[in-house]
């Protein structure tokens, strides 16, 4: 059985953790937090359950023995760490959008799930258009979900192993997005459903469950790293433009079951994946065990990603809990931190939230940045309220920023960046605001 995190039962759990982790204080409001783990995707699907009719991209491919370097990187300038173009030596500010479709899971299961690049779902001419549009407007990265659990149609191949098809599809869009000069941050995300990756279920569910599997058991690690090196080595193999990834994401929106083994338990001890026993009966204990084990997974599944792709980023994002431990005790290339305006939290809550110093030593990006429709009734007043807090998000050194989404339309609460006369779009647009630092 596969653990799916659905949101508004994790908003609770969230909050726990905020607090057990000693996270700086919460919002002034009553709402909760903004958290998304899989976000709630975003759009009316083109079928109603069945995958929409569409041509197959068709890949000529050269296989590959070596891999070429990534062309993002990151270098010190005078101190401080910055993204920067291999080939031409010029700084890069990640500028761009999350891409997501979405579609229901199943005939009998309606509720919406990624289907970006899933077979028979995947719109290779509507990406295209998609990613010309956001080159027009001077983006240069786009921010896609490599999808772990749509029912039978995943990254994961029933035989075992990564599908062909759906690789095919993740190909197929680095192309178009190459070709358009937009760098991809690919969120590995969950181990598929399929493909023989989910070994962290040898340890449910007595001392650990949930999301706790993922981060403290050695098959939780051991499947993550078979998965992520089974996928880059095939992209490798397919002649997959390597130099077109701007960074691994090893999962969207860390965060652990407060409410499961072993944090629900009180007596005994716990071993856990980084060989360190913890006392279930003290509070320090369990803090200190998520705090160390988040940087020890981090940094294994880092480590594992540069055997196979050695000038790969290597990023983690977090939804609004405390990002500390990650941010300055992990290796982790930099951190991807995510807020969402009008659902409870300012700026200055979030960074609270995050444990987030101003200017951190270790890069730090927003990679989703959206805004609630309830909060902001106009297209014109929410693209304001966006510049706004994008230049106030420079004063805490954060150096790219990626809107939740460009396009997609089902969840009602948000804004994209095509709403109405897509206003935010060309507001946020770097071809008419080079720096994102200041407000016309």
């Amino acid at each position: 059985m596969r653990f799916y995190r659905i949101f508004q039962a994790f908003l609770g759990i969230v909050l726990i953790l905020s607090a057990a982790a000693g996270c700086g204080p919460g919002p002034a409001t009553t709402e909760p937090a903004p958290v998304r783990t899989n976000p709630p995707p975003t759009t009316q699907p083109t079928a109603a359950t069945t995958p929409v009719s569409t041509p197959v991209p068709t890949i000529t491919v050269t296989p590959k023995t070596q891999n070429p370097e990534h062309r993002i990187a990151v270098r010190a300038v005078d101190g401080r760490n910055e993204f920067f173009d291999r080939v031409t030596g010029e700084k890069f500010i990640p500028r761009g959008y999350n891409y997501i479709r979405v579609a229901p899971m199943s005939k009998t299961n309606p509720g919406l799930w990624h289907s970006t690049l899933n077979p028979g779902f995947y719109e290779p001419e509507r990406a295209e258009a998609a990613l010309q549009a956001m080159h027009a407007a001077g983006y240069n990265t786009v921010r896609i979900f490599v999808d772990c659990c749509r029912e039978g149609n995943n990254a994961g191949d029933p035989q075992g192993g990564v599908s062909q098809l759906y690789l095919e599809n993740v190909i197929d869009f680095m192309n178009k997005a190459k070709a358009n000069e937009i760098y991809v941050l690919m969120v590995m995300d969950l181990t598929p459903a399929q493909g023989g990756y989910d070994e962290m279920w040898s340890s449910c569910c007595k001392t650990y469950d949930g999301e706790n599997l993922r981060y403290l058991t050695e098959g939780g690690h051991t499947g993550e790293r078979r998965f992520n090196q089974d996928f880059i080595r095939a992209l490798i193999k397919n002649g997959a433009p390597m130099e077109s990834i701007f960074a691994y994401d090893l999962t969207n929106e860390v965060h652990f079951s407060v409410d499961k083994p072993p944090f629900s338990l009180t007596t005994g001890k716990v071993l856990t994946a980084n060989g360190v026993m913890y006392d279930m009966s003290s509070p320090e204990d369990k803090q200190r065990m998520m705090d160390e084990n988040l940087v020890y997974w981090i940094d294994q599944q880092r480590a594992s990603i540069l055997k196979i792709d050695p000038t790969a980023l290597v990023t983690v994002s977090f939804p609004g809990i405390n990002a500390g431990p990650a941010i300055y005790q992990s290796t982790a290339d930099f951190i991807d931190l995510h807020i969402y305006l009008g659902w409870g939290s300012g700026l200055e809550q979030y960074m609270q939230l995050f444990g987030l110093e101003p200017n951190p030593d270790k890069l730090v990006i927003l990679g989703e940045f959206g805004a609630a429709k309830r909060a902001f009734p106009t297209a014109e007043m929410v693209a304001q309220e966006l510049m706004k807090r994008q230049a106030a998000s420079c004063e805490y050194g954060f150096d790219g920023w990626l809107l939740w989404t460009f396009d997609t339309h089902d969840q009602t609460d948000l804004w994209h960046g095509m709403s109405d006369l897509g206003q935010i779009n060309q507001a946020l647009a770097p071809a008419n605001r080079p720096d994102p630092c200041q407000v016309p």
